[in-house]
């Protein structure tokens, strides 16, 4: 194959995606590692001081994408402990308050916000699934900011569990 059968074999592929393509480079994810770090500080804090049975529409979606993407990244990769069915577990208490009109339980401010520390250590470890899975972690988020979400938006870990293994 020559050099000109090669350039053209290169531009026939399918880009991957400019930010998957620069998170590559380890500046870039350093940068990123500390943003996505100071975002899930910002979440917690904000998890913490929300008041009881306050609306909580945008807090509420924000939490579905990050822990969104801790629970489908822990259903796909090991993690320590009983950390999958306790991502899966905040993920539907957050898809209840959002049906619930957006309204705040602060009993469970503690556990989604280990919850989302727990998330930005799986999204940083695995950076690549993480931009593969974003697109379906920001339409739930979407859903919850528009109104939309329903109790059955997200499969039971049970029934998540069972559906993996069949495969």
């Amino acid at each position: 194959m020559n050099r000109a059968q090669r350039r053209a074999q290169s531009r026939a592929k399918p880009p991957t995606g400019r930010r998957a393509r620069t998170l590559r480079h380890p500046v870039a994810r350093a940068f990123a590692a500390r943003e996505l770090r100071d975002a899930a500080l910002d979440a917690g804090i904000a998890c913490l001081s929300m008041p009881h049975n306050a609306g909580a529409r945008t807090l509420l979606a924000k939490l579905a994408f990050f822990v969104g993407l801790g629970a489908e990244l822990a259903a796909n990769h090991p993690v320590a402990g009983s950390n999958r069915a306790g991502m899966h577990q905040a993920l539907a208490e957050i898809v209840r308050m959002s049906c619930n009109d957006c309204r705040w339980n602060a009993g469970w401010a503690l556990q989604l916000q280990l919850a989302i520390d727990v998330a930005a250590e799986l999204i940083l470890e695995h950076g690549d699934d993480a931009i593969a899975l974003g697109p379906s972690c920001k339409a739930l988020a979407d859903e919850i900011t528009r109104g939309t979400i329903r109790p059955d938006a997200i499969v039971p870990f049970a029934a998540a569990d069972e559906k993996k293994g069949s495969k």
